[in-house]
Order: C-alpha cells, then sequence, then structure tokens
C-alpha cells in the first residue's frame, strides 16, 4: 500500500515542477551567410508582335536652302578641227547643191553627260560629231537623218535652260517653216512664219 501511495505523489511532484512542452523556451540563433546567387534561367519565348499602327499624317516641306556659290568656270571649249570638217564636206559632196547652213552643240544627260555638235545642211539632213566624254573631242561624223523632205534650211539653232537638262533645237527654212526636237532625232514642225 505504501507503494501505492508513493508513486502518486511521486507523479504529482514530477508534473507539477517540470515545464511542459508548449512552455519551452527555445534560444534565437543569428542567422548564417547568405548563399551565392542561383544561375541564370533560360529566356522565355519572344511575344507575338503588335498590329502596326496607323500612319501619321505628311509633315510640311521645309524653307529652300540658300542659294550655294556659283562654281569656278569651266575651261574654254575647242573648235571642231579642219580635218573634221574636210569629213563632213566629202560627205556632202556627193549631193551637188547640199551645204552646211548650221552648226551647234549638244549635251545631253548629266552622268555620263553625253556632248558634241550637229551640223544641219540646206535639204535638212544632220550630221553628228559625238565626242568621246566632256573633255575629249569626237573623231567620226555620222549621218542623223533627215529633218523634212526639202531643200531650203537656213538655220539651226539650240536653246537650253537649268545646265542643259531641258534643251529645244528649231531648224528654219527660207519660206519660213520651223522645226522643232528635244533630241535630234524626232522632229515636229513647230509653226510658220508668214513672210508674205
Amino acid at each position: 500500500m505504501r507503494l501505492h501511495l508513493f508513486l502518486p505523489l511521486l507523479l504529482f511532484l514530477n508534473m507539477g515542477c517540470t515545464p511542459t512542452t508548449q512552455e519551452l523556451i527555445i534560444p534565437i540563433a543569428t542567422p548564417g551567410p547568405q548563399g551565392n546567387q542561383g544561375d541564370e534561367g533560360e529566356t522565355g519565348a519572344t511575344g507575338t508582335g503588335g498590329e502596326q499602327g496607323p500612319q501619321g499624317e505628311t509633315g510640311m516641306q521645309g524653307d529652300t536652302g540658300p542659294k550655294g556659290d556659283t562654281g569656278l568656270r569651266g575651261p574654254a571649249g575647242k573648235s571642231v578641227p579642219a580635218e573634221q570638217l574636210k569629213q563632213l564636206e566629202a560627205i556632202l559632196a556627193r549631193e551637188a547643191g547640199e551645204i552646211i547652213v548650221g552648226t551647234e552643240s549638244y549635251s545631253f544627260g548629266l552622268a555620263p553627260r553625253i556632248t558634241g555638235f550637229c551640223f544641219l545642211t540646206n535639204h535638212g539632213r544632220l550630221f553628228k560629231l559625238k565626242n568621246k566624254n566632256t573633255q575629249i573631242l569626237g573623231e567620226t561624223i555620222i549621218e542623223n537623218g533627215k529633218i523634212a523632205d526639202r531643200n531650203d534650211f537656213t538655220y539651226l539653232v539650240r536653246s537650253a535652260y537649268g545646265d542643259d537638262v531641258k534643251q529645244y533645237f528649231l531648224a528654219v527654212t527660207q519660206s519660213g517653216l520651223i522645226y522643232a526636237s528635244e533630241d535630234l532625232e524626232t522632229w515636229k514642225q513647230q509653226g510658220d512664219i508668214n513672210l508674205d
């Protein structure tokens, strides 16, 4: 019986003096050093593009810039050599009474610029001396067609605008007919001067 009494008393004393698990105090430790950064992840897939926006309004045209300085004067031109004129005279000797009545220079294009001379006979035939380039005179005179079936042509003239970008050639007859061309190939009767 003593044992029966002694055991509960021992349990009571043991329970009253020992803290329970809820009342346990856990010491707080200081955090350790931060670990190394992990590897960079893979790049995600590219997203789809958005819709194109509407076109903006056209801006206003800017002001015209100031006029540039005048360039240096070019070298003096060269005359047609006597040997080439003899070639032309030999061609004309085939037809009796045909003579040269007009000579004019021409210039077509900008890059490359094509230059030379054209010759008109009283029968309306044209001959060309095409230069090798803007610095070297050509060597061969070739026939370049006929303006019209007439034998009273008297004059050939050229007018050029804007650094020879636009030019006109006019051929005049003794009776007052005027023929015009922009390219020395196609001629059109432009007018008639009444001489009566």
